[in-house]
C-alpha cells in the first residue's frame, strides 16, 4: 500500500543539476561561478530563513517592513531568560509568518550566557521544514550580534 507523503516537488527529493531555484548567500560558488546557487526547495529555504533574520527592518530600501526586529530585543533590558527568548520567538514567528509563509518554525534553541549578553550576542538554531511537506525539514544556526 503506497504512504503519502504529501505534496513533493521532485526538486525537493534529491539535488538536481539542471534547475537553480535561488543563490546562496554568503557562499563561495561550487563550480566556479560568481554565485553559489541552491537546487532544492530546503537549501533555498535555509538561505531565506538566515537572509531574513539578519536583515534589520528599514534596511532594505524599497522594503522598509522586510526583516527581523531581533536586533532592538538584543539591546531591551532583560527581566528574565523566559520573557527574553519569547520575545525573540515572537519577532522569528511574526517575520517568517509575514514574509516566508511557506516555512514552518518547528523549534527554536537559544544559546547564550551572560557575557554574550552583555556585548549584545545571541546564537540561535532554527528547525524548520516546509509547509507543503513537513517531513522535509533542516536547521540552521544564525550568530546574531550588533
Amino acid at each position: 500500500m503506497a504512504i503519502e507523503i504529501g505534496k513533493v516537488n521532485k526538486t525537493d527529493l534529491v539535488e538536481n543539476d539542471y534547475k537553480v531555484l535561488g543563490i546562496g548567500i554568503n557562499q563561495s560558488s561550487n563550480n566556479n561561478g560568481i554565485f553559489s546557487v541552491n537546487y532544492t526547495t530546503i537549501s533555498q529555504a535555509k538561505q531565506n530563513l538566515q537572509n531574513l533574520i539578519l536583515t534589520r527592518k528599514g534596511e532594505r530600501i524599497m522594503q522598509p517592513e522586510f526583516g527581523c526586529d531581533i536586533y532592538k530585543i538584543l539591546f531591551e533590558p532583560i527581566i528574565t531568560d523566559d520573557v527574553f527568548e519569547n520575545k525573540i520567538s515572537n519577532t522569528i514567528t511574526e517575520a517568517v509568518n509575514s514574509w516566508l509563509p511557506y516555512i514552518n518554525i518547528d523549534r527554536i534553541n537559544y544559546f547564550f550566557d551572560d557575557e554574550e549578553i552583555d556585548k549584545h550576542t545571541i546564537n540561535i538554531e532554527l528547525l524548520f521544514s516546509l509547509k507543503s511537506n513537513s517531513k522535509i525539514s533542516d536547521s540552521v544556526q544564525i550568530n546574531v550580534n550588533r
